[in-house]
């Protein structure tokens, strides 16, 4: 939509940020293989804890001589309803100018490094093959790849696709990248830049917010100093976001185009919004202290589902003014700004509250 019309909003929600900041996941969960299954990549810059700190200027880069390759990430959930998810983003990476193409896959088996040798799904249960066509939604920048079941971005930046949510076989889940689907032994074209991979479940606010919005691009960090003459000195520590691995933040190029800082957006956004008439079974859990996952760890509140999981200010959140948009500038990270959920009681059983979220990298 853009122009900062803000609808119904929408919060994606990582899966691997929240287990590893709370403990239940560690490093060690995540696997960086080669597609033979067993040697590891070579990476020229970075690491794999790179790739899963959301910060998508701190890329990993690996080395396009790998040929193809597979991330895993074991949940370690045995009850599948712990582990579901509902979309996937890859943010600041340069799979244009590198060739990739992609695949996601999940099941409740470790996955092989060869996705082609995939389990096939049983009778009855979703297809745990989630970029096959018809399993997904193209949000941003995913092109279907002439390969089956594959994706092929098509320009560097980032790429987000959506789905139902998968309850069944997602103890593992397999993301592959290949030059080449099919035959595993074809070099890059480049080596292989990934800034953040973002996996989870996203929730979609009840409705668009009360009017009154205020939206604010703060460019903080300047410090102004005086001399003796009267003049005036401007000492700034950023302007805005750093440069992500072929293009500025948030935006799509068929070119590595991350020297183009006449295009960048500098600064930093904070919406301010309220939502009033929420029902309490929209905000708050039916038990927060439950084990029976419809009623806490799984239900479909904002309290469980949105504040709990980004554990207050501590994780970033991807998030869109727009739950349908598919326009560049509706998305960004943010925090909250504030330290968590705070909501006032309007009539028998409908809440009122705000929400105050800064743009975070």
């Amino acid at each position: 939509m853009g122009y900062n019309r803000i609808a119904t909003p929408r919060a994606y929600i990582d899966l691997i940020s929240y287990n590893l900041a709370h403990g239940w996941s560690t490093a060690s969960n995540i696997t960086v293989l080669k597609a033979d299954g067993s040697t590891a990549v070579t990476f020229d810059a970075g690491q794999k804890e790179d790739m899963f700190d959301l910060r998508p200027s701190n890329f990993a880069t690996i080395e396009a001589e790998n040929q193809a390759f597979y991330i895993q990430y074991d949940t370690e959930f045995s009850t599948d309803t712990l582990a579901e998810s509902n979309f996937i983003a890859i943010l600041g990476h340069n799979f244009k100018e590198a060739g990739v193409h992609f695949r996601l896959q999940h099941d409740d088996s470790a996955l092989t490094g060869n996705p082609a040798a995939f389990p096939s799904p049983q009778a009855g249960v979703a297809d745990s093959d989630i970029t096959r066509t018809g399993n997904h939604t193209k949000v941003i920048n995913a092109v279907a790849s002439g390969t089956a079941n594959w994706i092929e971005p098509a320009s560097n930046g980032w790429t987000l696709i959506t789905w139902d949510d998968n309850n069944t076989d997602n103890k593992y889940y397999g993301l592959y990248f290949a030059k080449a689907p099919g035959t595993f032994g074809t070099n890059f074209d480049a080596d292989v830049k990934i800034g953040a991979i973002v996996i989870g479940n996203y929730i979609d606010f009840p409705h668009s917010p009360d009017m009154s919005i205020q939206t604010s691009v703060d460019y903080d960090g300047t410090k102004l100093q005086g001399s003796v003459g009267g003049n005036t000195y401007a000492n700034t520590a950023a302007f805005g976001q750093p440069k992500w691995a072929a293009t500025n933040p948030w935006a799509l190029h068929t070119i590595v185009a991350s020297t183009y800082s006449f295009n960048q957006r500098y600064g930093r956004i904070n919406h301010n919004m309220n939502f009033s008439f929420i029902s309490d079974t929209n905000l708050f859990a039916q038990s927060m202290h439950s084990h029976t996952a419809s009623e806490w760890f799984d239900s479909s509140d904002l309290h469980s589902q949105f504040y709990n999981k980004i554990l207050g200010q501590h994780n970033p959140f991807l998030f869109s003014i727009d739950k349908d948009s598919t326009t560049l500038g509706d998305y960004g990270l943010f925090r909250l700004a504030d330290s968590g959920l705070n909501a006032t009681q309007v009539a028998n059983r409908t809440w009122s509250m705000g929400l105050n979220i800064i743009e975070t990298w």
